[in-house]
């Protein structure tokens, strides 16, 4: 349009079209360049500062920017890496440092780095004449690997690995200095390697606004092209007769000999004069909004985290509106729904479990009434288990002196047996199994003491994970007190049978990292003694198969039993194992890992695992522990009101089923009145070692059966048990169909109050359903009999179990129960009774069978899936059963994946994306590393800034400091940002449209000749002066309903969800308003000043004068239209509404004042024609109420008749208000 204004036949000048133009992208830019230049700034800075270089023996000063690879560095502690270094020494003697990774990962916890034996010793005088040979992997982003292999001038070799490696922009603390030689600088090192754009993510909305802006140039080319062909029929038909135009000298374009040209001409005409039916505008308008509402959501202290003195951050604003349409949110467990700050509870040593008290996930079980421990129907619940272990009497004894809340007195330490604390377990037979276990806590571990040795008071450990933390410190607190680390030896502080410490060191030979992979760690250590040993624990999946013949069955069968009843008690549980070595054998596996860890390359880690398998075999149990990880606060309510809003909650996890499981009621992801149904290719672990240990294993058809089959089938058996119990309900339905919502809702809140009550969580194998949810668990239990009674005999007898009375109802039943139901109670949800309204006066009631859609609440069944790691990873691998198995979780209001790899989750939030397809958005939120994954892959990815660190944050679009603050991430924020939006997409095709249609009416008028009804800088300034304020602050600061209301009210989110305000049938009202106003705004004036006079002499109005009279009209209509669509009004409204109609009147004069040859057909208009006379005032008032009554009387008659579930909220208030503020009669 820009480029077609500088033709000779543009109807507008060049200026006043480009003018703007420049404007709106100069907005843009300006964001652009400042953005640029504080990237510049900030390079430049880091690439300025100096480091010190050794270079023949001679030290110097260096720029960042100037260090290459082989340079060796003296970096100062408190100072960042210039560049990913081999560390070669440090200030201290044995050779280690400690560095904090918060640039790279967000952890603020320290780590270890250990110089190689061969250069912890080396002094600054050793590197004028060193001379040695790296051979390293080449540059790569991943930040916890490296191999490489360092050749001395001795000839030996020595592998490289992560603790060898200083990364850059990571920082050295509690050390002095150290020395490194660089391996990777500049682009090359890891984090830079890092450094890739995160995928573009964009809204639905603005996808849906491409299509708006395709089918806007359709219109504009329809019109166009349609001007163009009338033009030429015009100028061949009817110019000739004009013969006073002179058309075959004067004007080459409207030549009747040349009638093709003058409709191309009026074609490139047409389209510059309904160019403004294109927003080009909304776009800059839509940044500038979404930056402002991002502001707002950083501001809200509700938000704030004041633990970690973060508040929540908006990285990716274009998605606010997303946050409004959730459909499916994809969580992590650790760090996001939980605390990541773990407790040691319990343990169980030499088949004898210890330790007393309730876990939350107990707690909650106990508020719903249900039993834990009683999953399968063959075993013991886990209070008889522990009231039948060893020690009844101790067992009761601790529990009568521990609180209910079982608060820990100690951080990370939550434990209470008197049989072991209080050196009470020396007196125990099994005194030296207990003591084994207890030096394995103490020494199987990577952390490190930091404080005064000899006061455990004062000493803190820095360690990998929370789990490491809580067991050193429990071992701490049994009397086995970790208190030094050097690169060779561990030293405990032990506590002897006499009741005496005794300081002790043990050698330590090697370390065997944990690995998502491996599941496990070990360490070998040399005990004073001499004694070669073992010391391993991990996760019970993978350790049990380590263990060797030795093992009593007895233990082994106890141990995992109580293991099970601590992951059903909501613990995190490991197994504690050990296997004494022969100096022979170690020496031959120490031979074959020094070959494994000098491999250079990708094949390093597997053959350094294949390694450690060989020796962590044969094993002999100790025993297990169980950590408990809390529950962060506000977690079971946050899902509750979430699951309200209409959204699907999956957690991914890697706990055990029955762990998930236990953990979903107590956060609220399961609910006792949801059907589950449990997909897995696992039996119990109790069960798995039964029919081991009796040699029995799985049944001949179980073993021949494919595990893609048994999914299958376990995936089918779902789904028919969904459409039963739909068959079940559908009778309800059909009741409910002719019952006032509010009584719907009664029931619904009473089938719960008895599902609570009666509910009993009972396994019938692989899919396992709760029996509750059905017709017979909403009638009372007065009912129920008088009911039974009057059906006795009609249909055939119930098979379910539970004598569910739903079961025994005939479609004949359907009238006579429809009527026992509508004489429920008048309870609304959340608190809120229809009597509210029809007391404060309206003239509708919640009773409206047309609105509150969503708030009628639905009586349905709910189900929810479990699926195991190894069933999930069949369906991954088939595309068949992706498809059933996303039938039946689309089908689930909450999906629990356990067992599930890092790997895994990724992989699954693109499969649930794909499979909700371009309808339904995907929400995913972790804290960790491993959720980075699915948080980039998701619609939209929000992080936790937690105990693992930032990485999920920096990587998300949005950072958050809690889990709980995502529902009013969603609920609130979400929901108004998602109103906004629509609303001022939907303005803004209003008020550019009206316009388009207008110039169009005004080209018919003037025989398309292309002659502009007004003046040019009106049109210039009308979209980014006189009407842009009011729709950019209605997009900022509109509000529907408050922020408590729509916690208080979360079905109100699913208007988001359904698309109720912004889809089709409301972009074509919108479009179909401004085509009625625009006839309005034209045609009255047409009407008024066709024949009337204008001016007092008699005169008619010229067409400067028609054209500013209707230029106001087309300024007041779209400023006023706004009063009819705010429901938040504040001055700022009232101020850009106003201020934008003066501002148009303001410039008439101002522009007017100017000479004639700037102001042109401007000149003196307002102040000499228009002020003066009456008619232009009584138009206006006219052309308003023309133009904004039908669509003020459709919004009401719509809210009367059908309202939306926000309109019903509002007017509920507005009536508690009005009563509040009545004096009170007496």
């Amino acid at each position: 349009m820009a480029a077609l204004s500088l033709t000779p036949f543009s109807p507008y000048t060049p200026v006043s079209v480009i003018v703007p133009l420049l404007f709106v992208l100069s907005l843009g830019m300006a964001r652009e360049i400042w953005e640029d230049l504080r990237r510049a700034r900030g390079d430049k800075e880091v690439n300025s500062r100096q480091i010190s270089v050794y270079s023949g023996g001679k030290e110097e000063r260096k720029l960042w920017k100037d260090i290459h690879v082989g340079d060796i560095v003296k970096v100062e502690g408190g100072n960042y890496f210039p560049a990913d270094l081999l560390f070669l020494f440090s200030s201290t003697p044995d050779g280690i440092c400690y560095v904090e990774t918060k640039n790279l990962d967000g952890e603020t916890n320290l780590k270890v780095r250990q110089a190689l034996e061969c250069t912890m010793c080396l002094t600054e005088d050793d590197l004028k004449n060193a001379q040695w040979i790296v051979k390293s992997e080449v540059p790569n982003a991943s930040l916890y690997t490296y191999t490489g292999l360092l050749q001395c001038p001795d000839g030996h070799s020595f592998p490289l690995s992560p603790p060898q490696l200083l990364l850059r922009e990571s920082s050295l603390q509690n050390t002095g200095y150290v020395f490194g030689v660089v391996i990777f600088a500049g682009h090359d090192t890891k984090v830079m390697q890092n450094a890739t754009p995160p995928p573009s993510k964009r809204s639905r909305i603005d996808k849906a606004l491409d299509t708006i802006m395709w089918f806007m140039f359709g219109i504009l080319f329809s019109l166009s092209f349609v001007t163009g062909i009338i033009s030429a029929i015009f100028t061949r038909n009817r110019v000739p007769d004009m013969y006073y135009l002179r058309p075959y000298e004067n004007n080459p374009y409207f030549n009747p000999r040349r009638a093709a040209v003058a409709g191309i001409v009026s074609f490139i005409t047409g389209v510059v004069l309904y160019g403004y039916l294109i927003p080009i505008s909304l776009y800059v308008t839509l940044e500038i909004v979404r930056i402002l509402q991002a502001l707002f959501m950083g501001q809200d202290l509700h938000m704030y985290d004041s633990e970690t003195d973060r508040p929540a951050k908006v990285k990716s604003s274009g998605l606010n509106e997303e946050l409004g349409q959730v459909d499916t949110i994809l969580s992590d467990k650790t760090g996001t729904l939980t605390c990541n700050q773990m407790d040691f509870c319990r343990c169980t040593i030499g088949g004898t479990s210890y330790g007393v008290g309730q876990t939350e996930v107990e707690i909650a079980a106990h508020r719903l009434g249900m039993s834990l421990g009683k999953v399968h129907a063959n075993e013991k619940p886990l209070e008889e288990y522990q009231q039948q272990a060893d020690g009844k009497q101790a067992v009761d004894e601790a529990s009568d002196n521990i609180s209910t809340q079982n608060r820990p007195k100690v951080k990370s330490f939550n434990f209470f047996d008197t049989r072991l604390l209080g050196g009470n377990w020396m007196k125990k037979d099994d005194a030296a199994t207990i003591r084994i276990f207890f030096q394995i806590l103490s020494l199987c571990h990577t952390a490190i003491p930091e404080g005064s040795p000899d006061d455990p008071s004062c000493v803190q450990y820095r360690a990998e994970s929370p789990d490491e933390t809580a067991l050193v410190i429990a071992a701490q607190q049994f009397g086995f007190f970790f208190n030094k680390r050097t690169p060779s030896t561990l030293h405990v502080k032990e506590a002897n049978f006499e009741g005496l410490e005794i300081d002790r060191t043990y050698q330590l030979l090697d370390v065997l990292e944990f690995s998502s992979t491996r599941k496990r760690m070990s360490v070998i250590v040399r005990f004073p003694q001499g004694k070669l040993m073992l010391l391993s624990k991990g996760a019970d999946s993978v350790m049990f198969r380590r263990l060797g013949s030795s093992n009593t069955e007895t233990v082994m069968s106890s141990t995992l039993q109580h293991l099970r009843l601590f992951g059903e008690a909501g613990l995190r549980t490991l197994l504690f194992a050990y296997k004494e070595l022969h100096e022979e054998e170690y020496e031959l596996w120490k031979t074959k890992n020094i070959e494994a860890q000098s491999t250079i390359g990708k094949e390093r880690e597997k053959k350094i695992e294949e390694i450690a398998d060989e020796i962590e075999t044969d094993l002999t149990l100790v025993g297990g522990t169980g950590v408990e990880d809390k529950l962060q606060e506000g977690v079971p309510e946050c899902i509750a009101h979430l699951a309200s809003a209409g959204i699907k909650v999956w957690v991914l996890t890697g706990d055990k089923v029955e762990t998930a499981i236990n953990i979903g009621y107590a956060c609220s992801l399961l609910r006792p009145e949801m059907e589950k149904i449990i997909v897995t290719l696992q039996d119990s672990y109790v069960q798995q070692s039964a029919k081991r240990m009796n040699g029995d294993g799985l049944g001949r058809e179980e073993h021949l059966k494919d595990p893609d089959e048994r999914v299958k089938e376990q995936l089918s058996e779902g789904l028919q048990s969904m459409e039963v119990s739909t068959h079940e309900n559908q009778i309800v339905s059909e009741g409910l169909e002719l019952m006032p919502w509010h009584k719907a809702q009664e029931l619904k809140s009473s089938s719960k109050n008895l599902e609570r009550l009666t509910h009993s969580d009972s396994s019938r194998g692989p899919n396992s359903k709760s029996s509750s949810g059905k017709f017979s668990d909403i009638i009372t239990n007065a009912q129920v009999e008088e009911n039974k009674q009057s059906v006795a005999g009609r249909g055939p007898t119930s098979k379910n179990s539970s004598g569910k009375f739903s079961d025994l109802i005939t479609k004949s039943q359907v009238e006579e129960d429809k009527q026992s139901i509508a004489g429920l109670g008048m309870n609304l949800v959340n608190g809120v009774s229809s009597n509210n309204l029809q007391n404060g006066g309206s003239k509708k009631s919640f009773e409206s069978e047309a609105g509150g859609k969503h708030l009628r609440a639905s009586i349905a069944q709910e189900f929810a899936l479990v699926i195991d790691g190894d069933s999930l990873a069949v369906v991954l691998a088939d595309d068949k059963l992706q498809e059933l198995f996303l039938n039946l979780s689309k089908r689930c209001a909450s999906v629990l994946c356990c067992r599930v790899s890092p790997k895994q989750k990724a992989r699954v939030t693109k499969l649930v994306k794909k499979g909700l397809g371009e309808d339904k958005l995907c929400l995913a939120i972790g804290d960790g590393a491993n959720d980075v994954g699915m948080i980039q892959v998701a619609n939209v990815g929000v992080g936790i800034a937690g105990v693992e660190g930032a990485q999920a944050a920096m990587a998300a679009d949005y950072a958050i400091g809690k889990f709980r603050f995502l529902e009013r991430l969603l609920l609130v924020h979400g929901h108004w940002s998602y109103r906004r939006i629509s609303i001022l997409i939907l303005y803004f095709l209003y008020k550019v449209s009206l316009m388009g249609w207008i110039a169009f009416y005004s080209n018919i008028f003037s025989f398309f000749s292309g002659l502009p009804l007004y003046n040019d800088w009106y049109a210039s300034f009308y979209s980014t002066v006189f009407t842009a304020l009011p729709v950019g602050v209605l997009g900022t600061l509109d509000q529907d309903v408050t922020a408590s209301e729509c916690l208080r009210f979360p079905q109100l989110y699913r208007a988001g969800k359904e698309r109720e305000l912004f889809n089709k049938e409301q972009i074509i009202y919108a479009l179909a308003n401004s085509l009625y106003a625009s006839l309005v705004i034209f045609f009255f004036p047409v009407a008024l000043y066709l024949l009337e006079a204008f001016r007092p002499g008699g005169q008619v109005a010229s067409l400067q004068d028609f054209g500013a009279a209707l230029f106001t009209g087309l300024v007041l209509v779209p400023n006023l239209q706004v009063l009819t669509i705010v429901q938040y009004f504040t001055w700022i409204h009232h101020l850009t509404i106003w201020g934008s109609i003066i501002s148009w009147y303001v410039f008439l004069m101002v522009y007017g004042a100017f000479p004639p040859r700037l102001a042109t057909v401007a000149y003196k208009e307002f102040l000499e024609a228009l002020a003066p006379s009456a008619s232009y005032w009584l138009l206006q008032l006219i052309v308003v109420a023309g133009a904004l009554l039908p669509d003020f009387l459709l919004r009401s008659i719509r809210w009367y008749c059908w309202p939306y579930d926000y309109q019903l909220i509002m007017e509920t208030s507005t009536n508690q208000d009005i009563r509040h503020q009545e004096p009170e009669s007496h």
